[in-house]
């Protein structure tokens, strides 16, 4: 085990093109900053294998919202044995101060570890730009290997989209038969309504809604966030929209990928602009699939309520994320829509959704 400071050598040169592996180990914040920055420079092309977590909460953490998150492999106490598991070849701390110096016996105790593990120092990640240890720009980052059970659970995830956006489609296609017929009758043309939302990785897409509101909805106001009974709804947009009936075309874009069953409720372009910069760690809801539900809709935290709160709850959900944890957030999608319940350790109380 060598330590080397931030301003060494390329961390591959030692152990062959391709062969570096990247564990990263500080707080959350501190390495969500790094990670923005390590794919440039030296560190260009070494994969990220994961993230040893101060806190020892959650499964994942993402790193920047254009790329997955990074597993959590364990905690500064099992440090060794996670460096062993993980075959790490370089350890970046993104630490200072007190935490600093309470680690360094584990680091110590690195000696004995089977790998040659290099250890680099980033001492003040939140520096200002120009110090040697930040390396500049907004890469696109990359996680080049998951675990199998991970695999599995994100394979999970998709044929779950799969299967159940098809089946949800077979058997709704009475109820959309009838919709549509009412909106012909009472409004017109056009039955559906399509709209650039933000999704994985900033990428823009259509999504598909029933019309629910006038064509001309937005001359007067512009683009803003629709209320419970909206004046600008139609005649049956205000019955679709309180049934959260218009939403269910969505299905069309978890098939075809663009979404998720279960995710960040994806927002337009216009708002993402704005929430970035006014919502602290906004962009890392970018990072996975966003969805037709997720956990901070079936915690209430939807239309004109608090924007940090759903954020807090989108990230919480990115970061204990699993397959199990999706199937629940289905099951209480139901009950978040049939008896409005956003309360999740007493008896459900009724709340229009």
């Amino acid at each position: 085990m060598t330590d080397t400071p931030s301003n060494g050598e390329d961390p591959r040169s030692a152990h062959g093109p391709g062969r570096g592996r990247l564990l990263l180990i500080g707080g959350r914040r501190r390495v969500r900053h790094l990670a923005r920055c390590l794919d440039q420079g030296r560190f260009s092309g070494v994969p990220v294998v994961g993230f040893v977590d101060l806190s020892g909460r959650g499964r994942q953490l993402v790193v920047h919202p254009r790329s997955e998150p990074v597993p959590i492999l364990g905690t500064v106490a099992n440090l060794a044995e996670v460096v062993d598991r993980s075959r790490a070849t370089d350890l970046v701390v993104a630490l200072s101060g007190r935490p600093a110096r309470r680690i360094r016996p584990q680091l110590s105790d690195l000696s004995n570890s089977s790998a040659d593990v290099r250890i680099h120092w980033v001492e003040d990640v939140l520096a200002a730009p120009g110090d040697d240890a930040i390396f500049l720009g907004d890469p696109l980052w990359t996680v080049h290997r998951r675990s199998l059970p991970e695999r599995f659970g994100r394979f999970g995830k998709r044929l779950v989209d799969i299967v159940g956006a098809a089946i949800g489609l077979l058997l709704l296609t009475p109820l959309f038969l009838v919709v549509a017929a009412l909106i012909l009758v009472t409004s017109g043309r056009p039955v559906f309504y399509t709209q650039d939302r933000i999704g994985q990785g900033g990428r823009r897409f259509r999504i598909v809604k029933f019309r629910s509101m006038r064509l001309d909805a937005e001359t007067q106001t512009g683009p803003i966030w629709a209320e419970d009974h909206d004046k600008r709804c139609t005649k049956i947009g205000d019955w679709l929209r309180h049934s959260n009936i218009d939403e269910l075309p969505q299905l069309i874009n978890v098939l075809t990928g663009d979404m998720s069953l279960v995710g960040p409720r994806p927002e337009r372009p216009m708002f993402v602009d704005k929430f970035l910069s006014e919502v602290p760690d906004y962009e890392y809801r970018h990072a996975v699939p966003v969805g037709m539900t997720g956990w901070a809709q079936v915690h209430g935290w939807r239309g004109r309520t608090s924007l940090r709160k759903r954020v807090q709850y989108d990230l919480d959900y990115i970061g204990r994320w699993s397959f199990w944890l999706d199937l629940r957030i289905l099951l209480m999608t139901v009950q978040h829509v049939v008896y409005g319940k956003i309360s999740w350790t007493a008896t459900p109380k009724r709340k229009a959704p």
